[in-house]
């Protein structure tokens, strides 16, 4: 077995490492051992960069030290470079520590970078105080493109992550390092409610662009030669608000007898509809008030100043929910002021969709254009009063016969001549209708009930919204409410008139086609029930905005002299306008 055998250690006194006279004499055969060693010479507050390099060749941090001083790279500097690079970071935390404020080395070592009193080492990282001064650290992680102030295009402005400058000097470190309490939690969850709200009116706004955008008629062929002689917008009318001394008017006169509503009709259903019959007759013709014998005879004996139907105080009390044109005429004469519909005019004809979302078109070959739904709607409404209201029982009498009545006349329907005194200067006589009697519940059971029979027609449950026959018994406020947007000025106007007249109810039936595209078949699907005081407060109609608004039309109708003149509501343009022309164009109203 082979021996082993201790060499003897060389003691220095004055510190770790030999003799410094062992170091210088070459003769000494221990001296040359020592010398050929590779060691570091080092402080012992100093950190050891790296303990051996165990598959390293010999001379292979030769490019190292090479590459610290700047010189050329040797053989092995390749992977004399990438083990440099491994522990640079390591080496310049270890030399900054042995470097004072005047950049020279606290070391012992007297040689360069790499080596020690000219003695190549492997362990000694004295970095260079010229290039620790230039040194700096570099971010090369990529970063993705924030675009326009970090959030991008088409990102928004209040999109998290986004905003002007938002982006600029942020790296992923910084977002991992964000606030992530409950404030920040919450202020981010508000910025994303208003990114929603924006981005859902650019869509309303990219929607209603791509709309088509439907031109209607008006009302009456404006000729050239009639001038303009006053203009009311709409918004001037909707501020206008009057509250009458005395609300309640005087009756001057009733005629007509009333027929009773059938009750069967409350219970009807989508699953037990019933047919809906057609007027075999023409309707009893609605004469305007200037051609009423009544308000002729009132306006002689000097009942009141100004004259008007019901009708056309109510289309000028909502005038400012309308859409479509509409036109009255306007005969001022000593003193006194009638306000008339318009001879063979569209003044009578119910509108249908007036104020849907979708505009409906004007075409008037379309059975769904507008011509075409406001006859059908006119036709459905008078066959649904005439087959609800029943004769079979006896009528209930206001007054008198209608004196302007025919023979052929049996439509049940009552005139009232109300007066109200809109002011010191200003008493209106108007012809109020009502055309039913339905009986009260509780404990005036069987008392008779003013009331106004009205009906809603559904040409196509793809354009209006909601398919009646689906809702109208689960959701019947869903349904109402959808008629309400789209149908707003004629149930306003509805309303007006059963307010004027003193109907204590309004009945709705609701009439829709057995076929979409048979505009001539219909069938009764239900009818509802309202109290024209509580309808009104949910229509948001107002007495003292109706009475507004007239008085606006009327004090504007008093600037003109004695003379005709017609109020057109503009088209496409939410305002009045109110022509004067020649004597000889007056036998046309």
């Amino acid at each position: 077995m082979a021996s082993f055998a201790l060499t003897s250690i060389a003691h220095s006194e004055d510190g770790f490492g030999p003799k410094s006279a062992i170091a210088d004499d070459a003769n000494d055969a221990k001296a040359a051992q020592i010398r050929e060693m590779i060691y570091a010479p080092y402080n012992k507050t100093d950190k050891f960069g790296r303990a051996a390099d165990w598959f390293g060749d010999d001379g292979s941090y030769g490019g190292g030290g090479a590459r610290y001083e700047g010189g050329s790279r040797g053989e092995g500097g390749s992977r004399g470079d990438r083990a440099a690079a491994g522990s640079r970071e390591q080496g310049q935390r270890d030399a900054r520590g042995r470097h004072g404020k005047d950049g020279t080395a606290g070391s012992t070592a007297t040689g360069g970078a790499g080596s020690v009193g000219g003695v190549e080492t492997v362990f000694n990282f004295v970095a260079n105080v010229g290039e620790e001064e230039s040194f700096s650290l570099v971010d090369n992680a990529s970063s993705r493109s924030s675009g326009r102030g970090g959030g991008g295009r088409g990102g928004g402005r209040w999109q998290q992550g986004g905003g002007r400058g938002f982006g600029r000097g942020r790296t992923n470190g910084d977002e991992a390092g964000r606030d992530l309490g409950v404030g920040a939690e919450r202020e981010r969850a508000r910025q994303a409610r208003i990114q929603s709200r924006k981005q859902q009116q650019w869509n309303t706004w990219a929607y209603n662009r791509q709309q088509q955008q439907v031109q209607y008629s008006a009302s009456i062929d404006i000729r050239p030669d009639w001038e303009v002689v006053e203009t009311v917008m709409f918004p001037e009318i909707t501020k206008q608000s009057l509250t009458l001394a005395e609300s309640a008017p005087t009756d001057l006169a009733t005629y007509g007898s009333l027929n009773w509503f059938d009750k069967s009709y409350d219970r009807v259903t989508p699953k037990s509809e019933v047919t809906l019959r057609r007027r075999a007759d023409e309707p009893t013709q609605n004469l305007t008030a200037s051609d009423d014998p009544v308000m002729q005879k009132l306006a002689s004996e000097g009942a009141g100043n100004v004259f008007a139907t019901d009708a056309v105080l109510a289309a000028v009390m909502c005038a400012a929910r309308s859409n479509y044109s509409w036109d009255i005429v306007v005969k001022k004469k000593d003193g006194k002021i009638f306000l008339d519909k318009r001879k063979d005019g569209n003044f009578d004809l119910l509108t249908v969709s007036e104020t849907a979302q979708e505009a409906i078109t004007d075409d008037p070959e379309d059975i769904n254009g507008v011509p075409q739904l406001s006859a059908e709607g006119t036709r459905v409404n008078s066959a649904y009063c005439q087959q609800t209201l029943s004769a079979d029982r006896a009528a209930h009498r206001l007054g008198e016969p209608v004196p302007f009545f025919g023979e052929n006349d049996t439509d049940s329907v009552a005139y009232k001549y109300r007066k109200w005194n809109v002011d010191e200067k200003t008493q209106l006589v108007a012809r109020c209708e009502l055309n039913g009697v339905s009986e009260s519940k509780g404990m005036d059971k069987g008392k008779p009930l003013l009331t106004l029979v009205k009906a809603l027609n559904e040409f196509d449950s793809k354009v209006t919204g909601i398919d009646w026959r689906l809702k109208i018994e689960t959701q019947r406020g869903a349904v109402i409410a959808n008629e309400l947007k789209n149908n707003a000025n004629k149930l306003a106007k509805w309303t007006a008139m059963a307010m004027l007249s003193g109907a204590e109810q309004i009945k709705l039936g609701f009439v829709s086609r057995l076929h979409p595209r048979d505009p001539n078949s219909h069938v009764i699907l239900n009818t509802q029930t309202y109290k024209t005081t509580d309808f009104a407060q949910q229509i948001n109609l107002k007495e003292s905005t109706m009475w507004g608004a007239f008085k606006l039309i009327l004090e504007t109708c008093r600037k003109f002299p004695d003379g005709t003149f017609l109020c057109v509501k503009d088209p496409s343009k939410g305002l009045l306008r109110f022509y004067s022309f020649e004597e000889k164009a007056t036998s046309m109203f």
